[in-house]
């Protein structure tokens, strides 16, 4: 510590501090949109229980309508012949008109008062999606700072020379952020993604139920089952994307196929996996920094390539993990590349993983002839976090 009391320990503490906070504020807001996304499931299911009871009214008024117009007619011959029935049957027939013309104001009143009660229904959903869209973006945003904050907590062991070595700085936040994308990943996994297939399965059974009813309502449980695998396929995506399951499965060279293959079939370009050894990676954490590598450079040719044709070369030894990302895109000029270039495309990403696991990564490319990365990390067993020798 010095004269001012600082020290590294109390910058730690306000850092850890500050993040704990905005992590807490993410729960908070998570929570709050799944409320309202329940919410939202109950409205829904209103909305569809009064648009069944809208139906039924308007048969039964269908109906009333044709029984008050015979009413009437009824008593227009009874009015016009008045002489021909008994004053019986006059009452009777100005009774049942009466009737039926009050049965009918009354059902048409229902039926207003159904349309206006869904229409309230509606206008609740809207507002409750809006309400779920403004979390959404809230949590996007606090993300992006804590984004910055990890950055710059990187930063300081290259200006602070009394901080921890900056390799087990990077390991732990890495680890940290792949232990917090895999709690997502099985919570969305065992919640959301679950309960939508569910949904999907009930839609399927009402659609049998109602297929002697209204058509209009199959085709809306028709619509409705097309969203919901709609978004179904988008949790899926999204929980691949934070941490493939496949990883710790199956292991890295199928889920680097696996990822190879959706690309390939969702943005209709080639490409191919070549695998030339495969042994065990001892590391987990340099088999998920190998992957995000992977993943990265494949992003990159997606975005800013055009490329049509990509080879992914696998070569995991018994003592480092190598591989390449070729295309046949455009190419860029690595000599000419900004740091704000470097940093939209993610280079800058992809060799601070590789120097935090103590490996390399190449970038060549040319303009015209495409672009290959190539990256070599150690097939080592995880440093001891207790030690200070990271490279015995």
């Amino acid at each position: 510590m010095n004269e001012s009391g600082f020290s590294p320990k109390s910058l730690d503490k306000v850092i850890n501090d500050v993040i704990l906070s905005i992590q807490s504020g993410q729960e908070e807001i998570f929570n709050i949109s799944e409320n309202v996304l329940k919410e939202c499931e109950l409205i829904l299911q209103e909305i569809e229980k009064f648009k069944l009871k809208v139906l039924v009214v308007i048969k039964e008024a269908e109906k009333l309508t044709k029984e008050e117009k015979e009413s009437r007619q009824k008593l227009f011959l009874v009015s016009k012949n008045i002489g021909e029935y008994s004053e019986s049957d006059i009452r009777k027939a100005y009774n049942e008109a009466k009737d039926k013309q009050v049965q009918l104001l009354l059902k048409r009143e229902e039926e207003q008062n159904l349309i206006r009660e869904r229409n309230q229904l509606e206008i609740r959903l809207k507002k409750n999606y809006e309400i779920v869209e403004q979390a959404e973006s809230l949590m996007s945003k606090m993300k992006s700072v804590m984004d910055f904050l990890v950055s710059d907590l990187m930063d300081l062991g290259k200006t602070i020379s009394n901080l921890e070595d900056k390799t087990q700085i990077g390991m732990k936040i890495i680890k940290a952020q792949e232990e917090e994308r895999r709690r997502i990943a099985r919570d969305v996994h065992d919640g959301p993604a679950q309960n939508i297939a569910s949904l999907v399965i009930k839609t399927e059974i009402v659609e049998k139920l109602l297929k002697r009813g209204n058509i209009h309502i199959e085709d809306e449980l028709k619509d409705i089952k097309s969203q919901l695998r709609a978004v179904l396929k988008e949790i899926r995506g999204i929980m691949y994307d934070l941490r493939p399951i496949s990883l710790d499965e199956v292991g890295l060279i199928p889920t680097i196929e696996r990822m190879a293959a959706d690309m390939s079939y969702e943005k209709n370009i080639a490409i191919e996996v070549k695998n030339i050894s495969d042994y065990p990676i001892i590391n987990s954490l340099n088999k998920l920094i190998v992957y995000r590598i992977v993943q990265e450079s494949l992003n990159n040719i997606i975005k800013h390539s055009g490329a049509k044709n990509v080879i992914i070369r696998m070569d995991i030894r018994k003592n480092s993990i190598n591989g390449s990302v070729s295309d046949d895109g455009k190419g860029f000029n690595t000599e000419s590349f900004t740091e704000a270039k470097d940093k939209s495309f993610g280079l800058s990403s992809m060799k601070e993983r590789a120097e935090i696991a103590h490996g390399s990564i190449t970038i060549k490319s040319v303009v015209g002839k495409g672009t290959k990365v190539m990256f070599s990390i150690p097939n080592e067993e995880e440093p001891n976090e207790h030690s200070k020798n990271y490279d015995s």
